[in-house]
């Protein structure tokens, strides 16, 4: 094959279009950065979620805990009076 036919396109970059890629680079880090700062109390956030449910997940068991206690209580104080 002839070096013609496999001639590759030239391609023109001027500092114009380097100046505007670099512009949009600017502008989407701009954005980014938009979207990021809404980020920053996000770690406080999970931790009072996740506070909350462990003192709601904690009601569950007490109140288990404490239905076991009395129906126990009140199965051993019938049992103590049938025995009498």
């Amino acid at each position: 094959m002839s070096d013609e036919t496999q001639a590759v396109p030239h391609v023109k970059v001027t500092l114009q279009t380097i100046y505007d890629k670099q512009l949009d680079n600017e502008r989407l880090l701009v954005r980014t950065l938009e979207r990021l700062d809404g980020l920053a109390d996000v770690p406080d956030r999970l931790r009072r979620v996740e506070n909350l449910q462990a003192a709601n997940a904690c009601v569950p068991r007490v109140v288990l805990a404490s239905l076991t206690a009395g129906t126990t209580g009140l199965a051993t104080a019938l049992f103590g009076l049938l025995i009498r």
